[in-house]
């Protein structure tokens, strides 16, 4: 019995975050609470980009919470994760976290990357977006997005399992920062050594 309260009790955050949200049937939906401005939580998407049936990456949005000192608040994330041993181009320097890497026109994405860029091997999700409530409950108008490079469309370099071997390439993103919709927009894979993004 006492097991049974323990799994109660460890479900109920979810079951109140589910219950927290409305589908308004545009793949959108509202966060509810008692604070005013409340955002919108776009539905997670999947791309398969390769065609084989196997889905390559995933768009997802996450609610959750930050606590401060003497405040606490909301926030949403919203994060690309690469599946089926697919993965993204990251930055990571000595005893720093791996960074995701904007890139822009005219980059080269390299089968092996040079340092100080890498293949993000570690498969878990990195956050592009987000939204973060204010300790006074109020939401900001606009989605911050985790790239150094104020530009829309933003470009990812990826790597995509085919078979036995990998294709490189890169997608172009669209970030919409009044409602955090993350988009690919376009994309490109090849079997060669290197590919560039076209200006």
């Amino acid at each position: 019995m006492k097991k049974a309260y323990v799994l109660l009790f460890s479900l109920l955050p979810l079951i109140i975050v589910s219950c927290g949200k409305n589908d308004n049937g545009d793949g959108i939906q509202k966060v509810e609470g008692s604070e005013q401005n409340n955002p919108e939580m776009p539905d997670a998407v999947n791309y398969d980009l390769n065609a084989d049936s196997i889905d390559d990456f995933q768009i997802d949005y996450v609610l959750g919470s930050w606590d401060g000192v003497d405040a606490s608040g909301l926030l949403i994330l919203g994060s690309l994760e690469a599946l089926n041993e697919s993965t993204l181009l990251v930055r990571s320097g000595e005893n720093l976290p791996a960074q995701i890497l904007f890139n822009r026109p005219e980059d080269t994405i390299w089968s092996v990357p040079r340092e100080p860029f890498k293949w993000n091997d570690d498969s878990n999700p990195i956050t592009i977006t987000e939204i973060r409530q204010a300790a006074d409950g109020i939401w900001p108008d606009e989605w911050s997005i985790n790239s150094e490079f104020n530009t829309n469309p933003y470009y990812l370099g990826i790597r995509v399992k085919e078979n036995e071997d990998f294709l490189v390439g890169w997608i172009k993103l669209e970030i919409n920062k009044t409602n955090g919709k993350i988009k690919f927009e376009q994309y490109l894979l090849t079997a060669n050594e290197y590919i560039v993004i076209p200006e």
